[in-house]
């Protein structure tokens, strides 16, 4: 959910954590065994890795936390288009492999960095106030500052994906 704010600031997102560990790949976001789908019908396939029920409860405003989310297959076009169609607002992660950070910016899903990612867990409500350059935890009160979202150059990235989300 996008909550508007004045027309220099950023906007504030919100939506529920799902919380993956340390690392998460991209193949495991989508599986990579799967043929090329469009990014809407590839949805079904999102997580089956994981958990094979996972895709039918992901929700528009779902934020995927890790500490890193990796790409060393190259699915992370493929997956970042399926997650966006799914409704999926944000990552947030202490380390994005290159590839997962353009191909999300690429879709409207915006990389958050944060330095504790593993204080958030499944089913937490987040608010990311990226105008302030903090997440925080509805659930448990607790805030985490945002690593990204500080300079001129880094908000106007934050900026330009958000004017490519499909929300």
């Amino acid at each position: 959910m996008l909550v508007a704010d004045a027309d220099d600031a950023l906007p504030t997102l919100e939506g529920r954590a799902l919380g993956f560990g340390l690392t998460l790949t991209a193949a495991q976001i989508l599986d990579p065994a799967a043929p090329e789908l469009p990014p809407d019908d590839a949805r079904g396939r999102l997580f089956v890795a994981v958990d094979p029920a996972l895709a039918a409860r992901l929700a528009r405003g779902d934020v995927i936390v890790a500490e890193e989310i990796a790409d060393p297959d190259g699915a992370a076009p493929r997956a970042l288009a399926a997650l966006a169609q799914a409704g999926v607002v944000a990552l947030v992660a202490r380390r994005f492999a290159a590839t997962v950070r353009e191909s999300a910016a690429a879709v409207g899903v915006v990389p958050v960095v944060v330095d504790t990612p593993c204080m958030l867990r499944t089913g937490d409500r987040l608010r990311l106030d990226l105008d302030a350059g903090k997440v925080v935890d509805l659930s448990s009160g607790d805030r985490v500052a945002i690593r990204n979202a500080s300079t001129s150059t880094e908000r106007a990235t934050l900026r330009a994906i958000l004017a490519r989300s499909v929300r």
